[in-house]
């Protein structure tokens, strides 16, 4: 098995209109050969469900909830909830609990926030995202001098042995795992995104989710092997149901608390800023640190980002499905791009039969030099795939970090062969794809890392 740790920084990605500079990082991973040698599909999968929309209050409790909601909103926003409710998105329960988005919003307005946060703020930012994903980033936003001298003399740093200074608290972000993640849940799952939402911003600081383990792309043993292994807090409620706890690391709300007080439009929100420090900080066994992107690295060399088996982990966690990370690119030692593990086409029926079950699919692709060395790489969301007028088709696609607040397109002839990875749910692969234990391959990622860095002190 050969592994390859690529080091996003300094480079230049970009993406349609926009041109991403030098010193803008990505995120920084390291590369398995995860679930190889996928083979030809064999027919579609079945599609998800049809769901009943509902687009009027049908009860009192309901319309209760709604005036309470609605009085605590401005005019713009107001409307914004209106057309929530005729969309049939307010009342969407598809949730962990079968809470409806309504239900909770209307959490937010009775119960207690975090000290430092606002809840007319978190209300109205829940509804603006719900109601327009597309303008979720990962951007931080700055730091003024008040806030970072108070954070500077009293936070403390997830790791000691990285101090807080002035230099390392102004960072840009490794955090496009977590927020394509963030994305899917408010575009997919309203209900579970408010939900979520509510819980984090609340005392409590965290949110519990019931899982059917089966759901999973992993067995039950596995399963409990690789929470343990990420440090998540989780208990079996029967032998099917699992419950488990998502938090942000212990600096979120630092952020938090500022975006509250001194956000800037193209900065995260406060929604933004707990979510995606949940998804990091359960990918990242609970060693991240939302003050400088940061985390404790265990299954590779760099302190930033998340590896794509991480990501996964933290993807199946927030969403309750089953994803299987299958690595579609080659590469050697050196990190030369030199082949793909299957056709093409292959791939692309893959992303397509996902779309077709209602999901989006996370990938994450590459960038090379002359030579065909991967020298970078990011994360975004395909949530499409549409045919433009000169006949060619086209990803439609969600990029939490391109400084756009819309959909962009790219050629499918021009992206899918820079696909590295992407999560795509289990009923897709089944009779297609050789799987590898999650566990067997974390194990032979810190095996490689543990030999290399033991060669190089040497």
């Amino acid at each position: 098995m050969n592994i390859q740790a690529i080091n996003y920084y300094n480079n230049s990605i970009y993406t349609p209109g926009v041109k991403k500079t030098a010193s803008t990082p990505a995120f920084s991973a390291v590369f398995p050969m995860i679930n190889r040698k996928p083979s030809a599909n064999t027919g579609m999968p079945a599609a998800q469900p049809v769901y009943t929309l509902r687009t009027s209050l049908s009860t009192k409790e309901e319309k209760t909830k709604y005036n309470a909601v609605s009085e605590m909103l401005d005019r713009k926003t107001k409307r914004t909830l209106n057309k929530l409710l005729k969309e049939g998105k307010l009342l969407n329960n598809i949730s962990n609990d079968r809470s409806t988005v309504l239900d909770n919003l209307y959490k937010i307005v009775q119960n207690p926030r975090i000290m430092g946060l606002n809840k007319e703020t978190i209300l109205k930012e829940t509804i603006e995202t719900i109601d327009f994903p597309f303008i979720i980033t990962q951007k931080f936003g700055d730091l003024p001098e008040k806030a970072r001298a108070e954070i500077l003399s009293s936070a403390t740093p997830v790791n000691s042995n990285i101090p807080f200074t002035n230099e390392n608290l102004d960072v840009h972000s490794s955090t496009c795992p977590a927020a394509s993640i963030e994305f899917n849940l408010a575009h997919k799952m309203p209900a579970e995104f408010a939900r979520m939402a509510e819980s984090l911003s609340s005392e409590k600081m965290s949110v519990t989710k019931r899982i059917d383990i089966n759901n999973l792309s992993q067995s039950f043993i596995n399963t409990i092997w690789m929470l343990d292994a990420f440090k998540t807090p989780h208990k079996m409620l029967d032998w099917n149901t699992l419950e488990v706890e998502l938090k942000p690391d212990r600096n979120a709300i630092l952020r938090a608390r500022v975006q509250n007080t001194y956000w800037d439009k193209g900065e995260r929100s406060v929604i933004d800023v707990l979510m995606q420090s949940t998804f990091m900080n359960v990918g990242a066994q609970n060693t991240y640190d939302s003050m400088i992107d940061r985390r404790i690295p265990k299954y590779n060399d760099d302190d930033s980002g998340l590896i794509d088996i991480e990501k996964n982990f933290a993807e199946e966690l927030a969403t309750g499905k089953g994803k299987v990370c299958v690595t579609y690119q080659k590469m050697d030692d050196n990190g030369k791009l030199i082949g793909y593990e299957c056709e093409q086409s292959e791939t692309l029926q893959h992303i397509r039969d996902t779309l077709n079950l209602g999901d989006n699919v996370i990938i994450g692709y590459t960038y090379c030099d002359n030579d065909n060395i991967v020298i970078g790489g990011h994360e975004i969301t395909i949530i499409g795939i549409e045919k433009g007028k000169n006949g060619k088709e086209y990803f439609v696609c969600n990029d939490t970090d391109d400084g756009k607040d819309e959909p962009i397109r790219y050629p499918v002839e021009e992206l899918l062969p820079r696909i590295h990875h992407a999560g795509i749910p289990k009923s897709v692969l089944i009779n297609n794809v050789e799987f590898i234990e999650g566990w067997k391959e974390l194990m032979e990622i810190y095996k490689a890392n543990k030999e290399a860095a033991y060669s190089t002190a040497a």
